[in-house]
């Protein structure tokens, strides 16, 4: 009778136990993107001269879900930064402004709503290209890791860096963008297989007892 209790127990813990019954709604968090610096210049023309000429990026918050800016609700694509290419006046020599390596660094703190937790995650890259007033062409690389996580609460958030669209010539004004993909999801708990497992191991303890306490 015992270990008829045992065996019928197990399912129920499991059950109980199973992550995905804290997955049935949408996970509420916030967040705010930051950028150093704000405007990154273009290789300096000689030791005696200003730059003349730059990449602003402009921190964004596009809410994918709906709601207030800088909100979402579960997983979200969103705009870490807005790009826009200046020029101040052509070169003298004509030729394009050129950036060698012009390093940036961004940084997105992340609140989880439910904890009232907050974090923050910083990603780096350099720009390599040319600008005129009526030209762009210019390459982002990433110098850090493009996915990086934290747990705040009882959720584990993934950021990714995912598109890089550069800005169009200063003359028309368009601005590019480095997007980002979020998920969120509770922090894990036991698998099924490996509760399963130990269910058995405590129905085989149980058994093992039960068989020596019967044995004359």
């Amino acid at each position: 009778m015992i270990l008829r209790r045992v065996i019928f127990a197990i399912p129920l813990l499991i059950v109980a136990l199973d992550p995905r019954r804290g997955e049935a709604g949408l996970i509420p968090w916030s967040y705010q993107w930051s950028a150093q610096p704000t405007v990154v210049d273009a290789d300096p023309l000689g030791p005696n001269h200003m730059p003349a000429g730059g990449i602003t990026l402009t921190p964004g918050a596009i809410t994918i879900t709906g709601g207030d800016p800088g909100v979402a609700w579960g997983n979200a694509d969103i705009v870490a930064v807005k790009l826009t290419a200046f020029t101040f006046s052509p070169r003298p020599d004509g030729k394009p402004y050129s950036f060698t390596n012009a390093p940036y660094r961004l940084g997105v703190t992340l609140t989880d709503v439910d904890s009232n937790r907050s974090g923050t995650l910083y990603f780096s890259g350099v720009f390599d290209g040319s600008l005129t007033d009526q030209t762009v062409n210019l390459h982002n690389y990433f110098t850090s890791a493009r996915q990086q996580s934290l747990v705040l609460g009882h959720h584990r958030y993934m950021v990714s860096l995912t598109t890089y669209t550069p800005p169009g010539p200063p003359v028309e004004g368009n601005a590019g963008s480095i997007s980002a993909s979020v998920s969120v999801q509770p922090v894990s708990a036991p698998e099924p297989a490996t509760l399963v497992l130990a269910g058995i191991g405590v129905a085989a303890a149980v058994f093992s007892g039960l068989r020596r306490r019967t044995l004359p």
